[in-house]
């Protein structure tokens, strides 16, 4: 990634700070997945290339989102997640634009690396844009595979537990870092999210469901202690890439 990407304040409130470390540009292409070189924004590819995008961010207004200036999304709000959205492969700008009367200034642009073939998540939270590329590489026994973002920055660090089992599937999560993934039966889980230093819960989650076969990030946002915007888990899901032999992995519409 040659140019730092900035997210900035609502008018009156000047720069919010933000420093996007390079690996983001690296995580959008993960170990794992199918390997495919960058192509140039002029070349035709015959794979499908997607992203889907989430607002995460309580003190951000509607926005819309544009791909190569080409809007993609309108009046998306807090909370509000797209559907898949077809992405040109090769070097893809995304900018992001606060909806306002008159002029919708630019809060957000950034350019990303976007091998052709991949599926992509983008978050936008209080300080920054995070995003990454599902590893849709076959999962054995009909499992799902688990990641978890910590996308609220009003917690501090934070384990998250599948209750019963007692299974750590984040440990000493810090904003805004995703954990590693996690490889876990299929089926529904009671989920905890507690403070990692005194092990208080802040945060209860019953029935997060999981399907077999799936890649799935689940983003834990909102503000501790605000009733407009409580805590809570939004789950971004996938499917894998079929096994040898199998017909799991088609794209979910």
């Amino acid at each position: 990634m040659t140019r730092e990407q900035r997210i900035y304040g609502r008018r009156g409130r000047g720069v919010t700070l933000l420093v996007v470390v390079a690996a983001l540009a690296l995580m959008m292409v993960p170990a794992g997945l199918r390997q495919a070189a960058a192509q140039d924004s002029s070349t035709t590819v015959d794979v499908q290339t997607r992203a889907v995008f989430l607002h995460a961010s309580p003190d951000l207004d509607e926005v819309e989102i544009s791909l190569n200036w080409d809007k993609q999304l309108d009046n998306f709000g807090y909370g509000d997640q797209s559907d898949w959205i077809d992405v040109p492969p090769g070097a893809v700008e995304v900018t992001i634009n606060a909806e306002r009367r008159g002029i919708n200034y630019m809060i957000f642009d950034a350019v990303y690396p976007a091998p052709a073939g991949n599926d992509y998540y983008m978050v936008i939270t209080d300080q920054l844009v995070a995003g990454g590329a599902f590893d849709r590489s076959p999962i054995p026994d009909n499992s799902a595979r688990v990641q978890v973002m910590q996308g609220s920055v009003s917690l501090p660090a934070v384990n998250v537990v599948a209750t019963g089992s007692d299974v750590e599937w984040a440990t000493q999560l810090q904003y805004p870092r995703s954990s590693e993934a996690t490889v876990v039966p299929a089926g529904s889980y009671d989920l905890e999210v507690r403070l990692a230093d005194s092990g208080d819960t802040v945060l209860t989650v019953p029935g997060v469901s999981l399907s077999g076969d799936t890649v799935n990030e689940l983003v834990i946002i909102g503000n501790a202690n605000d009733s407009d915007h409580p805590l809570e888990i939004k789950v971004l899901s996938d499917t894998t890439q079929p096994r040898d032999g199998d017909s799991a992995g088609t794209p979910p519409a």
